[in-house]
């Protein structure tokens, strides 16, 4: 009798334990392709609406929150020596760099204050193929320039297994970056946000070619890619319920049916 019940017992425990984690697993692969599709949406939204000015002073958290995603705007001067590269950043299977520059904003540090800056996601470099330390040459404008894109709190970051120094005061190449980890390295006052660049910058002359690649990926580029994980788990879930009906239900009845067949 207790062989009997532990052979109902443990089959229909670990049946249950894998149909609610991989029914959980689908539901996140589903809330993932349904949140990328909203900022697909999003996206799509705001590259048909005009840019938002960044202002020459320091945005409060809900000023960043309501400008995030949305296409943005800010004129003021490139500082090209205060750029730092982003290491490990491929395009095409080449590795490279992103290259990240503040931009000083007009109309800000008058009457002896200090000016503000914003930091650009500039676009993508090709490394040296022999000497990874070597900078590349990306080219900047000099003057006032009005860079456009997209208005972001922080950037993507890449996985690091311990954590890594600060940044030296020449070290210009970085595994990683953050807004506040470039402000203590830099000294410079940041708007609590950066803006990743979708065009080039336009000047007095007009549009400026900086050689940088600004192929960025789409919010929704890998939706169907999770509709397809969830698809599996939701299959793997269906499966497991219906080896559980198979072994643990139909098959004893059919064994008690046969029985009692013989027995008659």
């Amino acid at each position: 009798m207790v062989r009997k019940i532990v052979r109902r017992v443990v089959p229909t425990v670990a049946a249950i334990a894998v149909v609610a984690l991989t029914l959980s697993l689908g539901n996140w692969q589903t809330r993932r392709a349904q949140e990328k599709q909203l900022l697909q949406q999003q996206r799509e939204a705001a590259d048909r609406s005009a840019p938002a000015r960044v202002p020459p002073v320091l945005l409060a958290d809900a000023d960043v929150q309501a400008l995030e995603g949305r296409r943005a705007s800010v004129t003021g001067e490139l500082l090209a020596d205060r750029s730092v590269y982003i290491d490990n950043r491929t395009h095409g299977g080449i590795a490279g760099f992103h290259l990240v520059t503040p931009i000083k904003i007009a109309g800000s540090g008058g009457q002896g204050a200090r000016p503000v800056h914003v930091l650009v996601l500039r676009g993508w470099i090709a490394r040296d193929p022999h000497e990874r330390t070597r900078l590349p040459v990306a080219p900047a404008p000099a003057g006032p320039v009005t860079v456009t894109g997209i208005a972001q709190r922080e950037l993507a970051q890449a996985l690091e297994l311990a954590a890594s120094a600060p940044p030296g005061p020449e070290q210009r190449i970085w595994q990683n970056l953050t807004v506040a980890g470039y402000r203590r390295w830099s000294g410079l006052d940041l708007q609590p946000m950066l803006i990743r660049q979708t065009e080039p910058a336009r000047g007095p002359e007009g549009d400026f070619d900086d050689g940088l690649v600004r192929d960025w990926p789409r919010p929704g580029l890998d939706v169907d890619k999770h509709r397809g994980y969830a698809f599996q788990w939701y299959a793997l879930a269906a499966a497991t319920a219906a080896l559980w009906i198979w072994f643990v239900v139909w098959r004893p009845l059919r064994r008690r049916a046969g029985a009692a067949g013989r027995g008659n």
